[in-house]
């Protein structure tokens, strides 16, 4: 019995062997490997396995015909470790990553090439895609070709910046909802002045102020971006209407209208501390419900809402927002099947970033109407939340009114919901000034603004704590001094030229 069972063996392997040698390789069923950094974030647990195999890798390799060897790459080195990878020649096929710049310096470098032939001659989903979002293109083209593949961030990954204003303050003190910045004024010299928390006592301030760096200047068009100022491209810190945006900061450092301790409070914590213990009617910083859940644990009638932008003399800008683009994913130069990427793409961009953002349906999530909803949080965090990384490319855009569907359905969380869905909403009627979706890697341009930099902070400081003598003219004359000093001049003709032959 065992002799014929051997020689039955032997007899098959024989045929599937002459079988294999008649057959091609790429019908043998063998997949194609692909290798991917991915960021390692500390927030695996070990019971999950490891950024390099895990349930998610594992679940890629089955479901996109693709076996991907991940590497992971340690977020707050990313960028030192990519280029000691460049540098080695250990980079890997596809290298992701959030950092234009680094990108840019990688185009420069000659270590990663072009995809428009790749995506045209290997993809489906991806190209598809692309043709339905065509403004990705401007984020990724570097004199005339498409350097890097990209998909949309949702939207309230992009609008991430903004103020919350305390709609029970306003009404009792009979005010409405500011429209301009100088409505925004009176409405600060009201919560300073008019006791609106009803103790009696003189102890509020108008704002608490977090990422002010930003949205103060993005109110005025002057962010820290480069701007094409009539056919010339201008750093946004030179500009006239920076000097504005300083004016107003002064005014309401002066006033007395922000909490005047916010220039040693690196971390914020102390301006947090004003708005969740209630001595504060603004709050400049991001969209989370955080600090608005320990405000409402604090004082169950505060009314914290969002606050639209205001409008200035330069007309109406959102407080910051992110660029459109979620990852870059770029082909390093010696990719050895470029047909294997972009099959591994094409099945992210169609449906593989539903189940690495949100788990397995009916495990992790239940889908409602068409909008996921977490069953359990704590598994959720668990299993599911560390692998966002792997998801390259994404579809995923909530809309507000999805937010109180996916929260959990408590009094609170659906009242914090709401006030996010109201945010997003408000926030997206408002779009952001960003004249230029790319720029170019040139050293002199991040020298300068590198150095540039550190004069600002300090001739910035000057003018809004430093009294009478510090005027916003006086910082506008130093920073264009220091400007033209460091050689911003000849930069900014650079940029213009560079600009000019790209757009």
């Amino acid at each position: 019995m065992n002799k014929k069972w051997i020689a039955g063996v032997m007899a098959l392997t024989l045929g599937v062997s002459v079988l294999a040698g008649c057959a091609s390789e790429k019908e043998t069923g063998d997949k194609p490997t692909v290798s991917v950094t991915v960021f390692d974030r500390g927030q695996i647990s070990s019971s999950e396995g490891n950024y390099a195999e895990n349930r998610w890798t594992k679940y890629i390799n089955e479901h996109s015909g693709v076996d991907v060897n991940w590497v992971p790459i340690p977020r707050n080195e990313a960028t030192q470790k990519i280029n000691m990878l460049v540098a080695s020649g250990d980079a890997p096929d596809l290298i992701v990553e959030y950092d234009i710049a680094l990108m840019s310096s990688l185009v420069e470098q000659g270590v990663i090439q072009p995809i428009d032939e790749f995506v045209e001659k290997y993809s489906t989903e991806y190209k598809e895609y692309l043709e339905q979002n065509p403004s990705l293109r401007d984020f990724v083209t570097y004199n005339g070709k498409m350097y890097m593949a990209t998909s949309k961030r949702s939207q309230d990954a992009v609008i991430n910046h903004g103020m919350w204003i305390r709609r029970d303050w306003l009404d009792k003190l009979g005010l409405s909802m500011p429209q301009t910045a100088e409505e925004l004024l009176e409405v600060a010299r009201a919560f300073r002045d008019g006791d609106p928390d009803g103790n009696g006592i003189n102890d509020t301030t108008a704002f608490s102020i977090i990422n002010w760096h930003e949205i103060f200047p993005s109110m005025f068009q002057a962010s820290n971006l480069w701007y094409n100022e009539n056919g010339e491209i201008k750093f946004g810190h030179t500009l006239d209407r920076y000097g504005e945006s300083l004016r107003y900061m002064k005014t309401l450092y002066d006033e007395g209208l922000i909490d005047k301790e916010f220039i040693t409070d690196k971390d914020g914590t102390r301006q947090r501390q004003l708005w969740v213990n209630g001595k504060a009617g603004i709050y400049t910083k991001s969209w989370t419900e955080v600090d608005n859940k320990e405000l409402l644990q604090n004082n169950p009638n505060a009314q914290p809402a969002p606050l639209k932008p205001v409008s200035t003399q330069y007309g109406l800008n959102a407080l910051w927002q992110e660029a459109e683009p979620l990852y870059y994913v770029a082909f390093n130069r010696n990719i050895k099947d470029p047909a294997a990427a972009m099959k591994f793409l094409d099945w992210m961009i169609s449906d593989g970033w539903k189940t690495i953002k949100f788990g397995i349906e009916g495990e992790h999530y239940a889908e409602e109407n068409g909008v996921p909803r977490v069953l359990d949080l704590e598994k959720q965090t668990q299993e599911v939340s560390y692998a966002a990384d792997y998801m390259v490319l994404s579809q995923w855009n909530v809309k507000p009114e999805w937010i109180p569907q996916m929260a959990a359905q408590d009094d609170l969380s659906q009242k914090l919901a709401q006030q996010r869905g109201e945010s997003l909403k408000v926030n997206s009627e408002v779009s952001f000034r960003r004249d230029i979706p790319i720029e170019p890697p040139l050293e002199s341009k991040m020298k300068l603004i590198s150095e540039f930099g550190t004069i600002r902070d300090d001739v910035r400081m000057k003018v809004i704590a430093g009294g009478s003598q510090y005027t916003p003219e006086w910082g506008m004359n130093e920073l264009k001094r220091e400007w033209t000093r460091l050689g911003g001049e000849a930069v900014e003709k650079e940029m213009t030229q560079w600009y000019n032959a790209n757009h």
